[in-house]
């Protein structure tokens, strides 16, 4: 039989007490006790000295009868152990130096400048009058290349100043003029283009590639991040982990003092500082999963990503290209929020999900909403799988989808009292 380390030091020292308390109890039974508790270092001596025999014997007899080997010494173990812990650090270093080196390219640094007023002075500071104008760094982020031609990914907040201006500095510190495209009106997303300094397309770029759906993602899954942190350190490198799914969080910008609500976020420990905003999050297999959004300003490691997949990308720039807009999906009514008290007061049978207002324009006419059968009333539980309560509504389901996307819907519907399970398929607005 062989036992564990723990178990070894265990029977040995058990052993070993036990004899003690033998010999102890021994002693007060006969006469020699006497003489030793007018010598108490005598009888303190004699124990230490039983104790470290008992513990020698003991450890012979346990071995004796097979309750531990040599071959299992916890030496043997450690050195096994490290052994295979190295081959296996090697090859995940290799992946996320791999990842690094691949994507460095396709990452860039966004500089936001500025022009600021200056003012001239009286030698005692009593009199101010502006004296003109100079061009200043008022900010930064990240963005990353999604054509050939420098179209460019990044948040919505970062380039958010229509009057500044935007310098793009690649990974080799070559520099470009950036151009704001176009905002995403349901999330915090920009697009960006890249020009040189005769104001013509780049044609070299290397964009980078992306999952195929978003919903592949596990909590758990390792990520690599690259961006400009602080806006200073360009292509930082950092990696981490796949922290939750599914946040919802109020994200507030310090520049202009707005704030918006994200959902759906991936949130993640990945080290995330001011200036990180726009990194792309990438997987093992070098495809970006999620852009880096927001951080939570009281915590340490907290940041929350928007998932992006190639089908959404690939939309974008098409919309961009095509409308020179971002348009996105929508379903064409008019809902409300159901909670317990809300429900209780209008005297309904579920206390959650969205439902539709019970008024004349509540259906937009040739709606997908209207063309699935859906009525004033209705209450829409269930989306694509999500249940939809007072956290997470239809809306915060169809933000990151496209027009011909087909979603299933449970309603629970007025005119039968029953759910059904309803197709709906997106249009665009």
């Amino acid at each position: 039989m062989e036992i564990t380390k723990k178990n070894k030091y265990f029977y040995s020292t058990y052993f070993s007490l036990l004899i003690i308390r033998y010999f102890l109890y021994s002693l007060s039974y006969i006469y020699i006790p006497q003489y030793y508790m007018k010598n108490p270092h005598i009888l303190f001596i004699l124990t230490i000295l039983c104790a470290f025999f008992t513990t020698i014997f003991s450890n012979i007899f346990l071995q004796g009868i097979g309750f531990y080997t040599m071959e299992n010494t916890p030496s043997n173990w450690v050195k096994e152990d490290v052994k295979i812990d190295t081959a296996s650090l090697k090859n995940f270093s290799m992946s996320v130096k791999s990842v690094a080196k691949k994507l460095s390219p396709s990452v860039v640094s966004i500089i936001v400048s500025k022009d600021v007023q200056t003012y001239k002075t009286d030698p005692f500071g009593f009199f101010y009058e502006p004296s003109g104008t100079i061009r200043k760094k008022v900010g930064g982020g990240t963005g990353f290349f999604i054509t050939k031609d420098g179209l460019m990914l990044t948040n919505k907040h970062v380039v958010s100043n229509t009057q500044a201006s935007y310098t793009i500095i690649t990974a080799w510190g070559e520099e470009f003029t950036g151009k704001i495209l176009a905002f995403d009106p349901t999330t915090d997303l920009a697009i960006m283009q890249a020009y040189d300094g005769n104001g013509k397309k780049l044609d070299e770029c290397e964009p980078v590639s992306f999952i195929d759906n978003t919903t592949s993602l596990e909590v758990g899954d390792f990520l690599i991040a690259i961006g400009n942190a602080l806006a200073e350190f360009n292509n930082t490198v950092t990696f981490w982990v796949v922290s939750a799914l599914n946040r919802t969080i109020e994200a507030g910008d310090i520049n202009t003092n707005e704030t918006e609500l994200l959902s759906g976020l991936i949130q993640t420990d990945v080290a995330i500082n001011p200036g990180n905003s726009g990194w792309p999050l990438v997987n093992l297999d070098g495809k970006v999963i999620g852009i880096n959004t927001a951080i939570a300003s009281n915590a340490t490691g907290l940041g929350f990503a928007i998932p992006l997949s190639e089908k959404e990308v690939t939309y974008l720039v098409d919309s961009v290209q095509k409308t020179g807009t971002i348009k996105r999906a929508f379903v064409g009514v008019r809902m409300i929020s159901l909670n317990p008290r809300l429900a209780k007061n209008l005297n309904l049978p579920l206390s959650y999900g969205d439902m539709l207002a019970e008024s004349p324009d509540a259906i937009v006419k040739n709606s997908p909403a209207e063309k699935a059968g859906l009525e004033s009333g209705d209450i829409i539980t269930e989306a694509a799988g999500i249940t939809i309560g007072e956290s997470y509504s239809l809306r915060d389901v169809i933000k990151d989808k496209i027009p011909g996307d087909k979603i299933t819907l449970k309603v629970w519907k007025k005119k039968t009292q029953k759910i059904e399970v309803v197709e709906l398929i997106l249009e665009e607005k």
